[in-house]
């Protein structure tokens, strides 16, 4: 048994398409500044180079926090994030984002849109710019297993909103 999630919501997550992004011409990614590189477009600002794979749309469960707070706690520092998504790793292997290997495609970079109802109606939207950006995915929960052989159950993703207009 792998149990389900509770209070269950929709996300709308895009992917970023790494590949495609570093093939821009003159775009791709800047490490030094850790954000995607603007391309000119005849604007002051340029375009972002960034590119998105087709959005998908998941269950899941949010949670929040205080806006940008980080302490540190007694099992040492604790991640930073705004919201925090629970998704059912069922769901990921249904939609095809579990690899061979049995590694999430979800990463840092892909971008959350929108929370939706289970009937679709749009509880919050993520405006981008700036974006609400996953920060941080790990596996979680190992499901009811009292008599069988405990499998992940949940991916979390720690999410923040970008500092700027965009981020990879």
């Amino acid at each position: 048994m792998r149990g389900r999630l509770i209070q269950r919501f929709y996300c709308t997550l895009y992917r970023l398409d790494a590949v495609a992004t570093a093939a821009t011409v003159g775009g791709g990614y800047d490490d030094d500044f850790r954000t995607v590189r603007q391309v000119a477009d005849g604007s002051q600002l340029g375009a972002s180079s960034r590119v998105e794979k087709e959005a998908i749309r998941l269950p899941c469960q949010m949670a929040r926090r205080s806006w940008g707070e980080d302490q540190p706690e007694p099992g040492g520092h604790e991640i930073k994030y705004d919201v925090q998504l629970r998704l059912h790793w069922p769901d990921l292997e249904a939609a095809g984002l579990i690899d061979a290997g049995g590694v999430a495609e979800i990463a840092q970079g892909d971008r959350i849109g929108a929370i939706e109802t289970i009937a679709g109606v749009v509880e919050e939207t993520f405006p981008n710019p700036p974006g609400l950006f996953v920060e941080y995915a790990e596996r979680a929960g190992y499901g009811l297993a009292a008599f069988g052989t405990p499998r992940t159950n949940l991916l979390i993703l720690y999410c923040r909103f970008a500092a700027k207009a965009e981020r990879a």
